[in-house]
Order: C-alpha cells, then structure tokens, then sequence
C-alpha cells in the first residue's frame, strides 16, 4: 500500500461537490496557497468545470497535480450518494491520505466518512451550513440530523464567521476545541484597475447614471430577483440608475422575465460571465448582495479591494463584515421597498457612495490577506498532524 506520506510530505485531500461560485474560489486559494514542500495535496471533486475544466485547476492538472474524479451530486440522491461514497473510499484506501479537508454539505457527509473509516484526520469547512439556508423545517431537521452524525467523524471544523462558530456551539454540535475561524482571505487593494470613467468606456456605458453592480450565480440563493422590484420601485421615484447582474445560472430565463414585466429592459442588464471582473467593479457605484444567505462572500471582498461601497443583505452574521452607514449598507433579505430606498439614495448621493467605498477598502487593509488565512489552515493541519503523531 502506498504511504501516507510523499518524500517525508503528508497527502491531504480537498474534496468539493460544489462547483462554482465562492466554494470554487476558496478552493483556488487553498490549491495555490498550501506549501508544496509541505504537503502533497490532491483535489476531488465531480466531473466538470471544477475536475477539468476550470480556468483556475486547469493548470494544477496539466503540471501534472493530482485532481480526481467522484461523481457527486448537490441533491440528497441515495442511489448516487452510495456509488459516490464507494468511489470516495476506494479513493482514500489508495492514496492513504493524512487529511481528508471536506468543503460543502455532501462532500462533507461522505468525505468525512471515508476519511474515518480509513484512518485519515477529518476536516470541515461547510461554508454555508445545509440547516442555514432558511429551507423548510423538515429539511433543516434533516440536515441537523445528518450533520449532526457527521460530527462523530470530525477531529476539526473551519468555519468563515464567528456567526458561524456560535451557530455550531448553539447547535452542540462540536466543542469549541474542534472549532478554528478562518474568514476567507482577499488581497486589500485592487491593482491595475482603470479609473471610473475609463472603466465605462471600455465596457460601453454611456451617460452618467448610477451603475449598480451584482456579481454572482443567478440562483435563488443571491436574490436578484429583489434587487429587479427594488430597480423598479426606484425608477419609478426618479431614480438615473443602471443595474449590472453579472454571472449566470439556473434562474436565467427567470430574471429575464421579471426584466421584461416590470419595463426594465436596457436598465437592468444580464451581462454573464467574466474572466475581468474588475472592470465591472471599477464602473460601478455601488456593489449590491440581496442574498437571502451567505457564508463569507468573496464578492464583497472584492468590492472592497476595489474601494466600492457595497448593500449586503442582513442575514447569516453579515454585520461581521459590514458596519451599516460606515463602510457599507445593511438591509432586510427580500425587502424589495428597503433596497429602492437604499437605490434612491444611492442615486443622490454618490459622493457619499465613494466615501464608504474608501472607508471599506481602509477596513479591508485589516483583514486577513489569502496567504494569511492559508498560514492559520496550515496550523490546523500541523496540530492534528502533530496529534496523530503523538498518538
């Protein structure tokens, strides 16, 4: 059987089912940032864009990284789960792996499993919790009872907030000494970005309204739906305004007849995705997140960097990362009256905007950069490391 071990290197394993948005992002700068002369890393995930052909593992796989394949599927599927798990664990009895590092709910169900049974040191990032996500109660039920067996199979749990870590603890689900929170990590400052003006031109936009941004899948999870009513209800009080939905998904057709119904066409823009997306940020006004959940959302850290003020729906512990009026705003999920509110001013009071823009990008010269937060995963590896060794 192989080692565990590569030239004296511990193998972990970085296992998704998720495969786009922040999960995929975070992935990315686990991937570039763990030290290869410590670790031997390796990533599965299903096929497609995250296993293959994504622009960010593309490169991984071509130099000849480890990437596998596991056929998961997001939805709780028995037949599929069962022939994914089996694939899971004939996977880590192979590679023998020191640490099985799950991110998302399924991966996280079946990972961790596997990693026990196969004597490997389990960790969990959920980024956003399964039982979190205002679903149904029967389904949070659930999916506590799920996690909650899971939790056997856990030695440490990374979560993005201290919302998160006081969920956990208020659920009982682990003890405080098998938790670490680590937010997600994000250089301070955008570089090389053109100025407003400049940013406008190159992507077409004439005239000088207020450009409203929203980056990220089109799915009922990021409510763009709210910010369309709200687009609509501020246009209607006078509002100069332009919304820019960057990105793509599920919900499309959707979007595009809520557009058309409420008379927003050449106002409200599908724009999809982009390799660039610091020129939207660059042109923008005001990066808007009517979530109904979130996790650590890189958009927002992004718009920071970018010195972009940014409305952040008030849910999942947001506060954490936005001080309303200060470097950002906070509102109520689905308060489509409340965001035209925030729109209306938003198209008064521009100057303002840059303001907060600035304060948020100061607030972000704080935070933790990604080679910071890698630094701070690392010591969790070594700890478990070090107490297998000791054991």
């Amino acid at each position: 059987m192989p080692s565990p071990e590569v030239h004296g290197r511990p193998r972990v394993l970085l296992l998704t089912e998720a495969l786009a948005g922040g999960v995929e992002r975070h992935l990315r700068d686990l991937v570039g940032g763990l030290p290869a002369d410590r670790y031997e890393v390796h990533v599965a995930a299903p096929p497609g864009p995250i296993s293959g052909a994504s622009d960010c593992l593309r490169p991984w796989r071509n130099a000849g990284r480890p990437v596998h394949e596991v056929p998961m599927r997001k939805r709780i599927a028995p037949v599929s789960d069962v022939r994914a798990f089996r694939a899971l664990l004939a996977l880590c009895r192979r590679e023998r792996y020191a640490i099985v590092h799950t991110h998302s709910a399924k991966a996280g169900f079946l990972g961790r499993l596997a990693g026990r049974l196969t004597g490997a040191a389990t960790v969990h990032t959920p980024h956003v919790p399964p039982f979190d996500r205002g679903v149904a109660p029967v389904s949070e039920r659930l999916y506590l009872f799920l996690e909650r067996r899971a939790a056997r199979w856990t030695d440490h749990m990374v979560l993005l907030s201290r919302y998160q870590e006081n969920l956990v603890l208020r659920r009982r689900l682990l003890p405080a000494q098998k938790l670490t929170v680590i937010p997600n990590g994000q250089d301070a400052e955008a570089t090389g970005l053109p100025d407003r003006r400049a940013a406008r031109r190159e992507l077409g936009l004439a005239g000088d309204e207020t450009i409203v941004l929203q980056m990220g899948r089109f799915c009922r999870q990021k409510g763009q739906e709210v910010l369309i009513e709200a687009t609509a209800l501020a246009r209607r009080q006078g509002a100069a305004l332009r919304v820019l939905m960057v990105g793509d998904g599920p919900t499309r057709p959707q979007l595009q007849a809520r557009i058309r119904s409420a008379g927003l066409e050449g106002v409200v823009a599908l724009e999809g995705w982009t390799a660039g997306p610091g020129l939207y940020y660059a042109a923008s006004d005001l990066v808007a997140m009517p979530s109904w959940f979130e996790g650590g959302p890189y958009v927002l850290l992004e718009a920071r960097a970018a010195a972009r003020a940014t409305a952040v729906s008030l849910c999942c512990g947001m506060e954490e990362f936005v001080r309303h009026g200060v470097d950002g705003f906070l509102l109520p999920p689905g308060n489509g009256e409340a965001w035209a509110r925030l729109l209306l001013r938003a198209a008064r009071e521009r100057d303002d905007l840059d303001r907060i823009g600035r304060q948020a990008q100061a607030r972000a010269r704080q935070e933790p950069t990604v080679r910071e937060a890698v630094e701070r995963l690392t010591a969790v590896y070594d700890r478990l490391l070090g107490r297998r060794a000791a054991g």
